[in-house]
């Protein structure tokens, strides 16, 4: 083989990996920024669900789930399974702390509806906030995760604000 050709079957080849290792590093970039656009939307579907949770507290009537609340904890679960199945575990136990929260909110309008003196001796207030408070908790495991899980850091922009009642 002529030195000239063998030189350039070499220089080809050197040419095919590095074309190759660009392509393989651009494809990483690529799912990397696209996970963490994936985790700042599921970020602000969950704060979008957190504050309907947090204004339940003051609502006077509870009135149901409410669609905007429903849309963003589907969102939520949409963009979880889509892009993170390692959150499952975290995303259960928001789901199950929400539908603790929904049969409390609808059993206390109920009670309320039927019974306002015996509602108003059912400390409310007091077991509302404990569920917050593993809203809450369920909330921060899950993000603690996303943030492990798409490599970004997350800033809530609400801060933390306990009852001074409870």
């Amino acid at each position: 083989m002529d030195p000239t050709t063998y030189l350039a079957a070499w220089l080809v080849l050197a040419l095919a990996g590095v074309a190759g290792i660009s392509w393989l590093l651009a494809r990483h970039h690529r799912r990397h920024d696209l996970r963490r656009v994936q985790a700042r939307r599921l970020l602000a579907a969950l704060q979008r669900y957190s504050g309907w949770v947090s204004a339940q507290r003051l609502a006077a009537v509870y009135q149901g789930e409410g669609a905007e609340a429903a849309a963003a904890l589907d969102e939520a679960c949409t963009i979880r399974l889509a892009a993170f199945p390692e959150l499952a575990g975290e995303m259960a136990e928001l789901l199950a702390v929400h539908n603790r929260l929904l049969h409390f909110l609808g059993t206390q309008q109920q009670l309320w509806l039927r019974d306002p003196e015996h509602w108003l001796e059912s400390e409310h207030d007091k077991r509302f906030m404990a569920l917050w408070r593993q809203h809450r908790f369920a909330l921060e495991a899950l993000l603690a995760r996303l943030e492990q899980a798409a490599s970004v850091r997350i800033q809530t922009t609400a801060p933390r604000r306990e009852s001074t009642y409870a």
